[in-house]
């Protein structure tokens, strides 16, 4: 293998891990030391930036990833965390977690099983409300007690609607979507029923942070092997 293969090589073993940046300074992540789970960074993907916490990074980089290895395309993200300008979501994604997606190619609901089969606690949303997209949330831990409140326990901010406010004001103070998503309802305003797949023990789907972490530390590893090799 010449010079150029090496680095080629490497290049992509290192694709996920360098698609998340410190976010003051835009620097790769030393996946030995990594940053806390609700630190901000930097999320690169298909050419775009968005802003979000470690966790939630590394659960859309490990999405996408399992929904390359599947169909051969990538997760088109069409609102990331931190933004404020889309009035119909309501403040949704004013803060951490949360994103309006798609799967290319993909039915709708197919691709909303195979997200909340990985943790990705979300809706498909379609006209005349909405134009079509996926809206979720990287799901957070469950610790035992609230389950709207399990953002606030671990140290993330979301949008009030997303955990009924327990994050931003320490209490309930309005409706929360991740409650329904746990009692299989709707999300919206209405709470109705959702009759589509959701899976039987939700809290087992919940992202591993920590087995990504190992696999990118492995996977520098190798790329330093590639490297080095003769």
């Amino acid at each position: 293998m010449t010079r150029s293969e090496r680095r080629a090589l490497a290049a992509r073993i290192l694709r996920v891990n360098r698609s998340i940046r410190h976010w003051s300074t835009g620097r790769e992540i030393n996946w030995s030391k990594p940053p806390k789970a609700n630190t901000i960074v930097r999320f690169l993907h298909q050419g775009r930036t968005y802003k979000c916490s470690f966790r939630a990074a590394c659960h859309m980089a490990r999405l996408n990833s399992l929904v390359r290895a599947k169909w051969g395309v990538e997760i088109h993200i069409m609102q990331g965390p931190y933004n404020t300008g889309v009035a119909a979501s309501a403040g949704t994604h004013d803060y951490d977690a949360t994103w309006d997606i798609s799967i290319p190619g993909v039915d709708w609901y197919e691709a909303q099983r195979f997200l909340r089969a990985n943790g990705f606690g979300c809706w498909v949303r379609l006209p005349p409300a909405f134009g079509w997209h996926i809206h979720g949330f990287t799901l957070p831990p469950r610790e035992g007690q609230s389950i709207s409140d399990d953002f606030q326990v671990f140290g993330f901010k979301v949008g009030k609607y997303v955990d009924g406010g327990w994050s931003l004001f320490g209490r309930v103070v309005g409706s929360s979507q991740i409650s329904d998503y746990y009692d299989e309802r709707s999300g919206l305003s209405g709470h109705a029923k959702d009759g589509t797949w959701f899976p039987d023990d939700k809290a087992a789907t919940v992202f591993d942070h920590q087995a990504f972490i190992a696999r990118r530390v492995k996977n520098a590893e190798r790329a330093k092997q590639v490297l080095e090799a003769a």
